[in-house]
């Protein structure tokens, strides 16, 4: 572990998030586009493939973690970054399969190298400063999705071809990957010991399962953004107000991504509080004012993307205390995998709902995304009480 936070690595490690999201996310907020409406794949469909994507894209997530805490973590990072480069082809699909298989391999890609680039920037921050790190992290990484869904709406707006807009994201993706080969980092060995996923089960926190589970829930209700812009797309009939609902999202995440990492909150009441509960009244409320259009959407996006700032800034914090620092990819990685195998059940399961009614696929997002506030409000009052130990947290 260093002696100290290294900020320049935690910089260049972030703006390689933000030049990532400026390239991919364009893919993100297209693809239910291409795929429901251009291709005429139904809603069904729609949802069964967001769970390849998201939910199978885990097994990637996992894998990344636990290879990168073997083979280095730089190393690993760098591969996955670069195969993401795939989504630019999304654009000339012609079939929905096509559609499929590129946005597939370009996000499992995106996936694998999430845990171990979480892992590079917990290596190289002190455990009192890596909620700040993980916020400056979640705050360019999304403020690069901004801008990308800002030039989307506008290129739509003006009618400008699909196709050629996915292509120049080549550029974005490729300096985020250039970036990342400049951090320095020691690799996966810490004292001289490698991590293996013998030592990360064995050394973990039995806690840690506990978030691992909380998360899983909270992956119920952190459906593929596509739902709430299919759902502006159907109430405003105009595909750059639907991009701009992800827009608003984004924002909302990004700002305070970065606040929550700034304030230093409880870490604990702030995942149950600014994290699942408050994605749990946003997903209420696209079932309840989606009607109203834009008025009831984006409001109900901007508070999606408070939640998501919460578990983004939180959930890896805590994780990064119950792991042993050798074991730190295979930690990240096991939250890549709880929350993504809720994505692959709920967005299958949300498919199916949205198709009989949309309002019934907010309602179960709703109510899983409750379950994992109530999770972790048990897990305090266990603390409270005695119960559990172990558990490290800020007062």
């Amino acid at each position: 572990m260093a002696m100290g936070t290294k900020w320049n690595e935690v910089w260049k490690i972030s703006f390689s998030a933000f030049f990532a999201d400026l390239g991919y996310q364009v893919a993100v907020v297209v693809f239910p586009l291409i795929f429901v409406l251009y291709l005429g794949a139904p809603i069904w469909l729609y949802g069964v493939a967001e769970a390849i994507n998201y939910g199978l894209g885990a097994f990637l997530g996992f894998l990344g973690g636990l290879v990168s805490d073997v083979v280095g973590r730089k190393r690993v990072a760098l591969v996955g970054n670069a195969v993401i480069l795939v989504l630019t082809l999304l654009g000339f699909s012609r079939y929905w399969w096509q559609a499929l298989v590129i946005f597939m391999i370009g996000w499992w890609a995106r996936n694998f190298r999430t845990p171990p680039r979480r892992a590079m920037l917990t290596e190289v921050t002190q455990p009192s400063d890596r909620s700040h790190a993980f916020g400056i992290l979640h705050a360019l990484d999304i403020t690069g999705a901004v801008l990308a869904i800002t030039y989307t709406a506008v290129l739509l707006f003006i009618k400008f071809p699909i196709e050629y807009l996915l292509a120049i994201t080549a550029i974005p993706l490729t300096a985020s990957t250039l970036l990342l080969s400049l951090v320095n980092v020691s690799g996966a060995r810490v004292n001289g010991v490698r991590g293996t996923f013998t030592s990360f089960r064995t050394r973990s926190s039995t806690n840690l399962w506990f978030i691992v589970v909380s998360t899983f829930l909270f992956g119920f209700s952190q459906y593929s953004f596509g739902f709430p812009i299919i759902t502006t797309m159907q109430f405003t009939h105009e595909d750059y107000l639907a991009v701009v609902t992800y827009g608003v999202f984004l924002t909302a995440s990004a700002i305070f991504g970065y606040l929550f990492g700034k304030l230093r909150l409880s870490e604990y009441r702030g995942l149950a509080f600014l994290g699942y509960l408050m994605g749990s009244v946003a997903s209420l409320g696209f079932a309840l004012l989606a009607p109203l259009g834009i008025l009831g959407t984006y409001p109900m996006a901007f508070l999606l993307g408070i939640a998501v700032a919460g578990t983004e800034v939180f959930e890896p914090t805590i994780v990064s205390r119950l792991v042993p620092e050798e074991s730190l990819g295979s930690g990240m990685g096991m939250l890549t995998l709880g929350r993504s195998i809720g994505l692959l059940l709920g967005n299958s399961v949300m498919g199916l709902l949205y198709q009989i009614h949309y309002t019934y696929s907010y309602y179960f997002a709703s109510a899983t995304s409750f379950a994992a506030f109530i999770i972790i409000m048990l897990i305090q009052r266990t603390m409270k009480l005695g119960l559990i130990k172990g558990l490290n947290h800020n007062h």
